[in-house]
């Protein structure tokens, strides 16, 4: 095991062989010669104590002070003094004498009802029928009434010293009695078990069917129910037959999703019966129907009468089955069977059947596994090993009787010894370690023979970078060790043994962990960040052999993509687990995506409509969109009851696990962040795991002017990682969207549009020649200045399709707003610009599918004068579903005309890259943090620059930066109750409020990019002598006029209705 872990709860784990323990007998079976004959005379005492008993009561009591001390009636008759017995005499003596106070402790009631009248009520009888005739009627009643108070006062003074005496006696030796017998249960060679041989309590599940995804429909339900039942009989079978009787607490059997099974349950009947084969000490044998013996390993002529004979005996129950009729998943079953296990531990240690320092052995058995006989001389069985491994049992030596036996004193009371006692339990430092059971597999040959094929030395089971179980192999360093005796596993297998108090210590126990293998996983990463770790003991007996047929691929090595985002989330909170949590959740969605993409292809569905949407880019949007549900299953995970919180304080973070115990995790992720993780944490690496990342810097072509500079520097560069800022999704703005039923919960398909756009065709010959006419100012500034860059888009399209772009191209959501009212615009919108848009949304007052629309509730009326709530509402949804999927997003109303491309080429471009890295070198992609940027049309407020904002006509871009700065740091505290009407205003003012810019997105020859108005008006438009006569020319900061005044690559225009819309893009796109 490792020798330098932080957190342990019980210190290093402890490696010691198998058959390391002391001198004790390895069956755990009682001595046929532990008790001998040559008992004491305690019968003689109990007469004796009787008889002394009555005639003390029966004494006359005549002394004021009530006479003289009682003897406690259990003094030797003898003159010879009490001898102490014999170690082998002693506990039968005990024995005895607990007999003799059981039946004390029943009679003591009716011996009290036959004490006879005393000498002393006589006495007064005599005097006063003597004196009778010389007393008058005054003075005998008087001295009637005086003699009966008397007599009461006397038989009550009896009646207390009796029962005082007697039951305070009995109940010393009966709390004697229960020490003793606690000290007998540490007897291993008494009972068969005890501190250092502890009982083992096993858990079997038998998973729900279907056990796979419900849409298999190749899955014959019938036959995998039969297999699992079969292969949990053979498994709860091989416990008895490879584990002494004697030493089995109980077998915990949970069906989950079922009900009682008539077979099933009659076969476990006839294993709890012993009618198969079981084990007594090193014997093997079964019973049959009467309970005859039939031996296996014992011939026939040995079998005698005798303190060795085990024939014809009963058997206790040892089996337990809990029927969940609704499935609750194996970690639910595991955890109710564990808490049914500590109410029967309880339950004994109460009744005495327990001794607190006995440690029980809790054993995780799959129901496709069974444990492996030995293939030795049958004195050692797989529990011994184990325990081993696990259990570190008292100091003293339990073989002989301890020192409370062997002293009396003369009255029967155990002396004052100067003995130590046995520690307890809580003052030996248990190992929290666990064994994991080393795997064989069976299969058939082509005659119907079994065989079974031996796992190599040193092999183990771990994961990749998805979750995935793999075979490794444990390292040459770990193998030598304890030269091969027992090295570390990353997971467990399919059997797992560990000390019950270790897993009731765990911190995690994550209920919605439906199958085997992700409740391994979680039970692996509690034994390894929690406690002391998991070790297979390479040449022990702790073997199993598993049937591959009886459990779905599913149950044994598959984690699905909700249970990968709870133990991320669980698991890898800590900070410096970011870079782990991120590239995990990448790997999972990318092998989903992959799946997904795979059954796209194989089903004949046809290849998107958007002839530049190539196979690889579809991958990319897909494990984007799939990461990003993973991301919210994750938050969503967090509000519930059974989620595991604060590991990050109670355990080790995940990347000290990846480095100490899964090193090849290392080889998965950027190391940059994992190195500046293990550093934040104080971790250092003794050699590097990869090469290290280049340090030399990537500087701009071209500086960024003095003016943007002092832009960007103003703002604090933004940790890039999600944050969940929803708040369980209870309350506004992150209330969400309602369905076209109004149901809460609703998750708008945003890349639906870009996969399947409607054409955009003129409706007739009129239409075309209405749309294409030339000569008027819009034609003009279309045809004159602005254009679409399709040359450069469609180059850098090749480039990221043919993997020779450096970078991947940059991901633009496009959300609108309108009404319901206004939904016959949006049309014209998913015709033209809004396919363009990698991810596309309406946000509206009703949701529509087909449309885009989506309903998005928010504080407050429905109304012009409340667009500020509305907005507030719309951004959370947006931070909440697709912040994690997309670089920058863009919003605007319903008569706003995005050109797409040019939006995309601007974002792309070095200014901007520059910009949102600080401003002094280009980011390489390796970056968790960024500048926020918030660009548009600026204007200056009232003439104001110091109070600047970005028109909402035209619409607003921010980067991921931005827009987390907004939702997660501005929304909560910026207004979060105005009702208004200028939303584009109350957003800049938050943004100012954290020190977030507007920023000038003039280009280099100072054309305004972000247009408020058609083309045409700002090809006309002049403004007056006097600037702040009008309020355009008042607000607008540093433009140019006339045809200069729009950017030839402009990205957007305000007020741009159907027609159109549809003119413009027929001219843009060459339609005309």
């Amino acid at each position: 095991m490792l020798k330098t872990r932080s957190h342990s709860k019980a210190g290093n784990p402890i490696r010691r062989p198998p058959g390391s323990s002391g001198g004790e007998s390895s069956s755990g079976y009682a001595s046929s010669s532990g008790y001998s004959s040559g008992a004491s005379s305690s019968s003689n005492n109990n007469g004796h104590a009787e008889s002394s008993l009555m005639e003390r009561m029966a004494r006359d009591d005549d002394d004021d002070d009530d006479g003289l001390p009682i003897n406690n009636g259990m003094t030797n008759t003898n003159n010879s003094p009490y001898s102490p017995p014999t170690p082998t005499s002693a506990a039968m003596e005990q024995v005895r004498i607990a007999r003799i106070f059981f039946g004390l402790a029943c009679l003591w009631p009716l011996l009290f009802l036959l004490i006879p009248p005393n000498s002393s009520s006589s006495s007064h009888v005599a005097l006063l029928s003597t004196g009778m005739d010389t007393m008058d009627s005054a003075s005998l009643s008087q001295h009637m009434h005086h003699l009966e108070k008397q007599t009461h006062d006397k038989i009550d003074r009896w009646r207390s010293r009796v029962s005082t005496n007697v039951i305070g006696n009995i109940s010393s030796k009966t709390e004697f009695l229960r020490r003793e017998m606690k000290s007998l249960m540490r007897r291993t060679d008494v009972v068969g078990y005890g501190p250092s041989k502890p009982r083992v309590a096993v858990v079997v599940v038998v998973p729900s069917v279907p056990s796979g995804p419900p849409n298999n429909h190749h899955v014959d339900h019938a036959y995998e129910e039969q297999s699992l039942l079969n292969g949990a009989l053979e498994a709860v079978e091989s416990i008895f037959r490879t584990t002494d009787r004697n030493r089995i607490f109980i077998v915990t059997v949970i069906m989950d999703g079922r009900g009682k099974v008539g077979t099933f349950e009659a076969k476990l009947g006839d294993i709890d019966a012993g009618r198969t084969a079981h084990r007594h000490g090193n014997q093997v044998h079964t019973h049959d129907h009467h309970h005859d013996y039939k031996s296996e390993t014992k011939p026939k002529e040995e079998k005698e009468e005798g303190a060795d004979s085990i024939e014809a005996h009963a058997h206790s129950e040892k089996i337990h089955t809990i029927y969940s009729h609704e499935s609750i998943g194996v970690s639910a079953s595991r955890k109710e069977a564990v808490q049914f296990i500590n109410i029967l531990a309880r339950e004994h240690e109460v009744a005495g059947l327990k001794s607190e320092e006995e440690d029980l052995i809790l054993v995780f058995l799959r129901c496709d596994a069974r444990l492996m006989e030995s293939d030795r001389d049958g004195r050692r069985t797989w529990l011994d090993d184990v325990t081993d491994a696990i259990i570190l049992g008292p100091p003293e030596e339990e073989s002989g009787i301890p020192a409370s036996l062997s002293v009396a004193g003369s009255n029967g009371n155990p002396k004052e010894t100067t003995t130590n006692a046995p520690p307890k339990r809580d003052e030996i430092a248990q190992p929290a370690n666990a064994v994991s059971f080393t795997v064989y597999f069976s299969s058939t040959d082509p005659e119907g023979n079994a065989e079974i094929h031996p796992p190599r030395i040193g092999d183990t089971l771990s994961f990749d970078q998805s979750l995935h179980p793999i075979p490794s192999t444990a390292t040459a360093q770990q193998m030598s060790l304890s030269n091969g005796e027992s090295y570390p596993a990353p997971l467990t297998t399919v059997a797992t043994a560990l000390r019950l108090e270790t897993y009731n210590a765990f911190p995690a126990s994550d209920e919605q962990l439906a199958n085997h293998y992700s409740a391994d996983l979680e039970l692996s990463f509690n034994l390894w960040m929690c406690a002391d770790g998991i070790d297979i003991l390479g040449s022990s007996l702790a073997r199993v052999v598993v049937d591959p047929l009886v459990l779905s691929p599913y149950e044994k090595a598959k984690l699905p993509g909700p249970l990968a985002a709870r133990i991320v989330s669980s698991w890898m909170s800590a900070h410096e687990d970011d870079a782990f949590s991120d590239g995990i959740l990448h790997a999972v969605a990318e092998s989903s995506a992959v799946s997904w993409q795979h059954k796209q292809r194989n089903g004949g569905d046809p290849q998107p409509k958007d002839h530049t949407l190539s196979e690889h880019r579809e991958l990319v949007d897909k494990t984007q969109e799939l990461k990003h549900a993973l991301v919210r299953i994750g938050s969503e995970a967090k509000q519930s009851s059974s989620f595991p919180t604060g590991l990050a304080k109670k355990c080790r973070p995940f990347s000290w696990y990846a480095q100490h115990v899964h090193s090849k995790l290392m080889d998965f992720h950027d190391w940059d962040d994992v190195d500046a993780s293990m550093q934040h944490a104080g971790m250092s690496q003794q050699q590097p795991l990869s090469p290290q990342k280049s340090t030399e810097k990537l500087f701009p072509s071209q500086p960024l002017s003095e003016a943007r500079m002092s832009i960007i520097q103003k703002a604090s560069p933004v940790k890039l990682a999600y944050v969940d800022a929803s708040g369980g999704h209870v309350a506004h703005p992150h209330k969400g969207a309602t369905d076209s039923n109004g149901s809460f919960g609703f998750v708008h398909d945003e890349t639906a549009l870009r996969k399947n756009p409607p054409p955009f065709e003129f409706r007739g010959d009129d239409e075309r020649d209405r749309v294409c006419k030339k000569g008027d100012p819009n034609w003009k500034m279309l045809t004159e200045k602005v254009f679409v860059d399709l040359t450069n888009h469609e180059a850098a399209e090749r480039r990221a399709e043919h993997g020779l772009a450096k970078k991947k191209r940059a991901k633009i959501f496009c959300l609108v707003y309108t009404i319901e009212k206004f939904h016959d615009r949006i049309p014209a919108i998913r015709e033209t610009w809004g396919p363009k848009c990698d991810g596309f949304m309406v946000a509206s007052t009703k949701t529509d599918i087909k449309l885009g629309t989506v309903n998005i509730p928010h504080e407050g009326p429905e109304e012009y004068n409340n667009i500020w709530q509305k907005v507030r509402s719309m951004w959370s949804y947006i931070y909440d579903n697709y912040y994690e999927k997309y670089d920058y997003f863009h919003i605007g109303g319903d008569d706003l005309y995005l050109i797409v491309e040019n939006l995309r080429l601007y974002l792309e471009s070095e200014e901007i890259q520059l910009a949102s890295n600080g401003g002094i070198d280009l980011p390489d992609g390796s970056e968790d943090t960024q500048t926020p940027l918030f660009m548009g049309r600026r204007f200056a407020e009232g003439g104001n620059r110091d109070r600047m904002f970005i028109s909402g006509g035209s619409g607003y871009t921010m980067n991921k930066a931005a827009l987390k700065t907004l939702v997660v740091d501005g929304f909560p505290n910026c207004f979060p109750h105005m009702h208004t009407f200028s939303e584009d205003v109350m957003v800049a003012t938050c943004l100012r409020k954290m020190d977030i810019l507007p920023y000038d997105t003039k280009d280099e020859a100072g054309g305004e990019r972000y247009m408020p108005f058609q083309p045409g008006h700002h090809l006309t438009y002049r403004p007056p002598k006097n600037p702040k006569d009008d309020w355009y020319s008042n607000y607008s900061v540093d433009c140019k006029w006339g045809i200069d005044h729009c950017a030839a690559k402009s990205v957007a225009f305000h007020y741009i209705k159907e027609d159109l819309m549809k003119r413009m893009h027929g001219i843009l796109y060459h339609h005309c």
